[in-house]
């Protein structure tokens, strides 16, 4: 007997990340805490945080970084519609550092030219990149 799989959709603006992939599972980054999904979930749309997505297919794990968006559950797809998605292997860690390094000095500059949200965005998305590339450096194969 053939065990049920989760087909996973990662899309971002600028394009589709992963499509339909067939999963055992994924843990989701969401507003409340994380959430695991397994086939047969009920139907479910939740907004993203920050976070790392993982998935798993057998022995295999696959972590993402995703940034704010929504995720959508329902009849075994799981559709993640983030505003940027990287894979845990396309993470530079120092260029990550640097960039986390550059937005806390751009928010602690605090110029009457400064788009807070954008700078405060700037300094989130670094820093889960930094957790990503943490989470690789701890858990290599």
């Amino acid at each position: 007997m053939e065990t049920k799989k989760l087909l996973l959709t990662i899309v971002t603006p600028e394009k589709t990340v992963l499509s339909d992939k067939p999963v055992d599972s994924v843990t989701i980054p969401a507003f409340d805490g994380e959430m695991g999904v397994l086939p047969g979930h009920a139907s479910f749309v939740l907004q993203l945080k920050e976070g790392l997505l993982h998935y798993k297919e057998g022995h295999h794990k696959e972590v993402f970084a995703v940034l704010s968006g929504f995720a959508e559950i329902h009849k075994d797809k799981v559709l993640v519609l983030a505003e940027a998605a990287e894979l845990s292997k396309e993470v530079d860690e120092e260029r990550a550092r640097q960039a986390y390094q550059k937005a806390k000095a751009t928010l602690a500059m605090r110029g009457a030219d400064l788009d807070l949200d954008s700078a405060t965005a700037a300094l989130r998305r670094a820093a889960i990149r930094m957790k990503l590339a943490e989470f690789r450096r701890k858990h290599k194969p």
